[in-house]
């Protein structure tokens, strides 16, 4: 398997850029980080707050119970 963070020769990348493609950068959550694990789940204990005072909660548990009613039994 190739190293991920391996940098491109320039003959590769010549070659990608012949195929038509170019290069991005990507930038995502740093999912290994303690600080951004903590403002994620921060973020999520308020989006099911803000749901529990809404009474989405109730709302989505019906529709759940509604669906598992009409689908067929299946082995968990």
């Amino acid at each position: 398997m190739s190293d991920p963070a391996r940098k491109m020769t320039p003959e590769e990348r010549q070659a990608l850029l012949d195929q038509g493609y170019r290069p991005v950068e990507i930038w995502v959550p740093d999912l290994k980080n303690p600080k951004v694990i903590a403002e994620i789940r921060e973020e999520a204990h308020r989006i099911a707050e803000a749901d529990r005072r809404e009474g989405m909660d109730q709302v989505l548990e019906a529709y759940a119970a509604d669906l598992i009613g009409r689908e067929p039994d299946y082995e968990w």
